[in-house]
């Protein structure tokens, strides 16, 4: 057994130790990367500048900087978006922070259509996404008005535990998109929740 082992390590190319400890030494400092962006998780934006190819972590900066920058929040999303196009939780984030100025722009109705388009039925965007829809002037967007409308539809026949996201969509809901729920539920010989 020696004696077979000694005669393919003479065979082995003089190239092949340095090659060898070049692989591991990329393989461990490649981890080393990794896991650092990992421990940095309590501090999002920094761990998304460490691990700058990893679109989840540039999701959770976008979700920290949300509440004190939109600006800074619509940059995170966007470069999440670029590494993973995807992503409906990504595509909702993009839609939370431009839709707070101004849902005639198109990126941010164009947004929340692709967080619908890339995960319609991701039950943790369910309820958030239906009310922030619920906010959205539908007048002007037929496609928004038969989003709602499939949504309410998804939840009460698929759902029902998600009931009360629609009671909190009505509530914040401008009167079309108030019809709009009342009338799915009309349909569905339901009464909404409060």
């Amino acid at each position: 057994m020696a004696d077979a082992v000694g005669r393919h390590a003479r065979r082995l190319s003089p190239a092949f130790l340095p090659a060898a400890v070049a692989i591991g030494a990329a393989t461990l400092a490649l981890s080393a990367w990794w896991l650092a962006a990992d421990a940095l998780r309590g501090k999002p934006g920094l761990a998304a500048e460490i691990g700058v190819v990893r679109s989840e972590l540039w999701l959770a900066d976008g979700w920290s900087e949300l509440p004190a920058s939109p600006e800074a929040a619509e940059a995170a999303f966007t470069r999440a978006l670029r590494l993973s196009p995807m992503d409906a939780g990504a595509w909702f984030g993009l839609a939370s922070a431009t839709g707070r100025f101004d849902w005639l722009k198109p990126t941010a109705s164009r947004a929340l259509k692709m967080s619908y388009y890339t995960g319609f039925n991701r039950s943790d965007l369910i309820g958030p996404r239906l009310i922030l829809l619920a906010q959205v002037d539908t007048t002007r967007d037929v496609e928004l008005v038969d989003l709602l409308r499939r949504q309410i539809r998804l939840i009460l026949t698929r759902a029902p535990e998600l009931k009360g996201a629609i009671g909190q969509a009505y509530r914040v809901a401008d009167d079309a998109n108030r019809r709009i729920i009342q009338q799915e539920f009309r349909d569905a010989n339901q009464s909404i929740p409060q």
